[in-house]
């Protein structure tokens, strides 16, 4: 089985693009139409993580949201923050009135190099920390990130594979995204192959959101550790020493 995308088919197919997604749990570029070529949506897997912010949490709306265990989400977006060390994302394409091919889903980063770690604010879920299983992989510190076929790996997924997709037909990516260094916001494009023409579809980000990631900082300005009541409590130790995965402990 691949290490960095994990492909999972199920019966189901694909010019103008289509419209872009509304907030939610998940964003869709919209049903094919008798026009569209494929659909594509994206979702954000649901698991326990930290969220690093550029900037110390200081307005009073945002620190009661956090420590009545109010819409934290909201604060996150509001302040710019990204998703610390890993980030998890399910992908479907959707094909529509006629069979095409995907040749590649590109990494557009919005910087030509990583910034530095975000170092403002760090918010933990309860449950965070430890290594997760990794599919589809993109190694975000480097200067032009690639989808690879591994962990460890050179090897660009799509240099050796595509994916067909036949009318109607559905296919379920998963695709992790990891930073350590530094930090990056970035974008997602499926390019396709239809009736000899080559094409582009922009992945909307998950829940209205963005695609943004940050490696941990070595301390920060304020650390707000979850509690499984849902409230978040601010923590004395400026470190992210609990969260960190294995390869990073203090």
């Amino acid at each position: 089985m691949l290490t960095a995308l994990a492909l999972e088919w199920i019966g189901l197919g694909g010019d103008p693009e289509p419209s872009p997604a509304p907030d939610g749990a998940g964003a869709t570029s919209a049903s094919p139409s008798a026009a569209a070529p494929l659909a594509v949506t994206a979702r954000q897997e649901d698991e326990a993580g930290c969220a690093a912010l550029p900037r110390r949490v200081s307005s009073p709306q945002d620190r009661a949201e956090l420590v009545s265990g109010g819409d934290v989400g909201a604060v996150i977006r509001r302040n710019q923050g990204a998703r610390a060390g890993e980030m998890n994302v399910s992908l479907t394409l959707e094909g529509g009135s006629k069979s095409l091919t995907v040749t590649s889903i590109g990494i557009e980063a919005k910087q030509p190099k990583a910034g530095e770690p975000y170092d403002g604010t760090l918010v933990c879920e309860p449950g965070a920390g430890g290594e997760s299983k990794i599919q589809l992989f993109a190694d975000m510190d480097s200067p032009e990130p690639v989808f690879l076929a591994g962990k460890d790996s050179e090897q660009r997924y799509f240099r050796d594979h595509v994916i067909t997709l036949a009318p109607g037909e559905q296919v379920n990516l998963s695709a992790t995204f990891r930073a350590e260094h530094g930090s990056r916001a970035f974008g997602l494009v499926v390019h396709y192959v239809r009736n000899g023409k080559e094409g582009i579809v922009p992945v909307p980000a998950p829940r209205g959101g963005r695609y943004a990631l940050t490696g941990y900082a070595e301390r920060y300005e304020a650390v707000y550790e979850g509690s499984p009541d849902g409230a978040y409590r601010l923590v004395e130790d400026p470190r992210p020493c609990s969260w960190l995965p294995a390869s990073q402990k203090c």
